[in-house]
């Protein structure tokens, strides 16, 4: 294991072990078994640890998607399922997620927001030119749809900032799901995996 990744998945452990607030460079280091100008060579503060951390979690996510986004056999309804599915069943450690949404943290939380909608837009627009060019799709502007839809999960649905109740959940999902059958340009209906 590289020491990058060594420093990266101790941080995890601290804030695991509900240490994350508190943790110095010097504690990382020390729990990780280096030394900690070995830790000054990666990391400046423990802001970028934490940051590089959070980097990591959902670039793991987001080549998974491209994955999904590339691979063959799939019409473009059934990608958007796969990759949908894919993203909402992502796990993210409960205890960076609860770190994400401190309000100090508010920053990196935006930061992280901002990489999902910046990083998974152009694979979603990827996949609704792959259905203009099946005919299943008539969607004029892929990538904007891409990043309307987009936004609304990583900021409207976040639970972390939003306490919705279930049936609110439901309510905006079937609306979601009928804007972006519209700007796809298909029946009611086709787009019926949000709720699931």
């Amino acid at each position: 294991m590289e020491k990058k990744d060594l420093i990266l998945d101790t941080m995890l452990e601290l804030l695991a072990e509900k240490k994350g607030e508190s943790c110095s460079v010097r504690d990382i280091a020390k729990k990780a078994g280096i030394a900690k100008g070995g830790m000054y060579y990666y990391f400046k503060s423990k802001e970028e640890v934490f940051d590089a951390l959070v980097e990591r979690t959902y670039q793991d996510i987001i080549d998974d998607c491209q994955k999904i986004a590339s691979q063959n056999g799939e019409n473009a309804i059934e990608k958007l399922k796969h990759l949908y599915t894919h993203y909402r069943s992502s796990i993210i450690s409960t205890d960076l997620d609860a770190y994400l949404h401190k309000p100090q943290n508010a920053y990196i939380h935006q930061k992280s927001l901002a990489k999902i909608l910046v990083s998974l837009s152009p694979i979603i627009a990827q996949i609704i030119q792959q259905g203009n060019e099946e005919g299943i799709f008539h969607c004029t502007y892929p990538l904007e749809v891409s990043e309307t839809i987009l936004s609304a999960f990583c900021f409207l649905l976040d639970p972390g900032i939003f306490s919705w109740r279930p049936e609110q959940i439901k309510r905006k999902l079937a609306v979601l799901s009928s804007m972006l059958e519209y700007e796809l340009g298909v029946t009611k209906g086709c787009i019926d995996f949000f709720d699931s």
